[in-house]
C-alpha cells in the first residue's frame, strides 16, 4: 500500500503542462467600434447637419423636438412654417434634405380709398372715380383682375362727373353752349340756393355759389372753361356741379 501511494505522487508532479491558446497570426490593421451620438432636442430646437448639439428653432420654422442621431449631411427636426416668413440667418441648413424648390408667401396689400376714389385692378394706388360712376370709398385688398370700390351709374340716371361718391349724384347732363354741367338727383352737399331742372318727371339740380368780388369765377364743371352766372334777388350766383367742390 505505501509503494502505490508513492508512485501516484510522482506521476502527478512530473506531468507536462501545455497552454490552451497560441497566437501566431500577424494583424495588419485595427478597426474602431463606435456608437453614433444621439441628441434629444426640446420643443423649439432642432439638430443641424454635422453639428454636435441642438440649437434654437429660427423664425419662420417649426421644431417639434425629438431625439436624433448625429448626421453629417442632413438636418433634423425642423420644418418650414407655412404661416410665417423666415428672415433669420441659419447655419448648417444647406444639407442633402433641404427642399429644392422654395415658394414665396405673401399678403396682398390693402389700401383705404377716400370718397370719390377706387382701387383699379392690378394697381396699388387709389384712383379718382371715373365719369358716369360713383365710388363710395373704403378699404380694399389688391386684386390682379378686379377693380374695387367703383359702381356704374344706373341707366335711369347714367351720367356723373369724375370723383363723385353717392348714387344720388348720378343724373343727367346740362349742355350750356359747348360746355357740359352735370345735374344730380338730390343734393349731396346742398348749398343755400340751387338751380333746378325738370327732365320728364324727375327734378335734377346743380349748386349755386354766391359770386365773391376779387376771386376767380367757379367754372360750371371741372372740365369746363366758362362759368354760368345767375342773378337771383339782385345777388349774382355761379352755377356748378359737384366736380368743382
Amino acid at each position: 500500500m505505501k509503494i502505490n501511494h508513492a508512485f501516484w505522487l510522482f506521476a502527478f508532479i512530473t506531468q507536462s503542462v501545455f497552454a490552451d491558446f497560441m497566437c501566431n497570426t500577424n494583424v495588419d490593421g485595427y478597426y474602431a467600434l463606435y456608437e453614433i451620438d444621439s441628441y434629444t432636442c426640446n420643443y423649439g430646437q432642432y439638430l443641424p447637419a454635422n453639428t454636435l448639439g441642438c440649437v434654437s428653432c429660427p423664425t419662420g420654422f417649426t421644431c417639434p423636438g425629438e431625439t436624433f442621431n448625429f448626421n453629417e449631411d442632413e438636418f433634423q427636426g425642423i420644418d418650414f412654417d407655412v404661416n410665417n416668413i423666415s428672415t433669420t440667418t441659419m447655419n448648417n441648413i444647406c444639407a442633402n434634405n433641404f427642399p429644392g424648390d422654395l415658394f414665396a408667401l405673401y399678403e396682398p396689400n390693402q389700401h383705404t380709398c377716400a370718397q370719390g376714389y377706387y382701387l383699379p385692378a392690378n394697381t396699388d394706388e387709389c384712383t379718382k372715380c371715373l365719369n358716369d360712376n360713383y365710388c363710395a370709398g373704403g378699404t380694399y385688398t389688391f386684386n390682379k383682375t378686379t377693380a374695387q370700390g367703383i359702381t356704374q351709374c344706373p341707366s335711369a340716371h347714367p351720367f356723373a362727373p369724375a370723383g363723385i361718391w353717392l348714387l344720388s349724384q348720378c343724373g343727367r347732363k346740362l349742355h350750356v353752349g359747348d360746355e357740359i354741367m352735370y345735374l344730380h338727383q338730390q343734393p349731396a352737399n346742398p348749398t343755400e340756393h340751387r338751380l333746378y331742372v325738370r327732365v320728364n318727371d324727375t327734378v335734377y339740380s346743380v349748386n349755386l355759389t354766391q359770386k365773391q368780388n376779387g376771386t376767380d369765377d367757379i367754372k360750371m364743371s371741372a372740365g369746363a372753361n366758362r362759368s354760368l352766372h345767375i342773378m337771383f334777388n339782385d345777388i349774382e350766383y355761379l352755377a356748378h356741379d359737384d366736380s368743382t367742390d
